[in-house]
């Protein structure tokens, strides 16, 4: 009687991992561009991972991954592993940092152009949000004017989009 318990709680367990796996991924939808060098990459696919503040600890900064490719749970997770794919062509994204205040603190540019990682925080580069609350993301990312990668590249992004 307890294995069959203790079997029946195990596979309740797995039904509902099985389940909540999406969610945790943070898979949502992207609409826009990622232009670099004249070259447009539409944008489809948008990620949301909560990490510790980069400025207050005690809080949670958002990193929104905006791409042109669907993305792995362990690449989400891997800077390494998305820098890989950019170099490699496989990646064109724009990755966004945005504090408690809803301020937009670090923003990368990702492309295989760029030879040096393209990131940084500028006042060129805008968040605006539609949602921003515990487990939901909406937005607008974009640059006012055009950015210049360290390589003397022309690129810009203007992004809407949606994710948990």
């Amino acid at each position: 009687m307890k294995i069959r318990h203790a079997c029946f709680s195990l596979l309740l367990v797995l039904i509902t991992l099985a389940m909540t796996a999406p969610l945790m991924a943070g898979e949502g939808t992207a609409e826009g561009t990622l232009t670099v060098g004249g070259e447009p990459f539409a944008l489809k696919y948008a990620y949301a991972l909560a990490r510790e503040g980069v400025f207050d600890s005690t809080k949670e900064d958002i990193v929104v991954i905006l791409s042109d490719v669907p993305l792995d749970p362990e690449v989400l997770q891997d800077q390494f592993a998305r820098r890989k794919m950019e170099k490699e062509g496989k990646l064109h994204a724009v990755e966004a940092t945005i504090d408690s205040q809803k301020q937009l603190i670090n923003v990368a540019a990702r492309h295989e152009a760029f030879k040096v990682p393209n990131s940084a925080g500028s006042t060129e580069d805008v968040f605006e949000a539609a949602v921003f609350e515990a487990g939901r993301i909406e937005g607008r990312i974009f640059r006012k004017s055009p950015g210049m990668s360290f390589e003397d590249i022309p690129f810009t992004y203007d992004v809407t989009f949606k994710a948990s």
